[in-house]
């Protein structure tokens, strides 16, 4: 990872100065105005950082070593730099690395090893986070009307009348098992209960003219 355009702000080309170069163009950079202040503060530190690179060439060095330098956590620096993507120039497929490199010498095989490694663990990480979260979902229960004898039962257990019973089911069965606004009846028992279990469809014990269940279903 290193600092987009670091020419500009660089003066000398052949060594390492205590400062850098800031031109005032940043004064009219709508990309930079629209920088979180501190994110534009942890800007600054890492040009700052990237006026130490030997190679002159506005690198920076790992994640871990940045984030020390900076007095910052290697979380919070991560969130930072992927704001800052307008000014740095990523090396790999991600931003950063969270593990430590050590500056010692590198053969190619061992370079290639880790490197191979991380982007392995790396597109791991990226899959699980952009694949959907998928929540298991019951199976749903197919509905089957009940017949007129079930009905008529269920209005008599709780205390209706079997002509209620029966013209409820006429109602329902006549319009395919929906309601009066069209919708599926899902429970049959308790639609009976929001629109037929009324007062006056409960049944009259003292008439005892009332058919019998048998006479009733005749």
């Amino acid at each position: 990872m290193k600092i987009k355009n670091w020419q500009k702000f660089q003066h000398f080309k052949d060594r390492t100065p205590p400062w850098i170069k800031l031109y005032r163009y940043i004064l009219d950079d709508p990309d930079w105005h629209e920088l979180p202040g501190n994110t534009a503060k942890i800007l600054v530190m890492l040009w700052l950082v990237a006026s130490e690179d030997e190679t002159k060439e506005g690198r920076l060095p790992c994640l871990r070593k940045l984030a020390f330098r900076l007095r910052m956590k290697e979380s919070e620096l991560s969130k930072e730099i992927q704001k800052l993507g307008q000014w740095l120039i990523l090396d790999d497929i991600t931003p950063i690395s969270t593990r430590y490199q050590v500056d010692a010498p590198e053969t190619e095989t061992e370079t290639e090893t880790e490197t191979e490694t991380e982007t392995e663990t790396e597109t791991r990480v990226r899959e699980a986070q952009q694949k959907p979260k998928t929540q298991k979902t019951k199976p749903k229960k197919n509905f089957t009307p009940p017949s007129e004898l079930e009905v008529v039962r269920y209005f008599q257990e709780n205390g209706y009348s079997i002509v209620a019973a029966k013209k409820a089911f006429a109602y329902y069965e006549a319009g395919g098992w929906k309601d009066s606004k069209g919708n599926p009846v899902k429970n049959w028992k308790q639609k009976m209960i929001a629109v037929w279990f009324r007062d006056e469809n409960k049944a009259k014990s003292d008439i005892p003219q009332q058919p019998s269940l048998q006479e009733a279903l005749k």
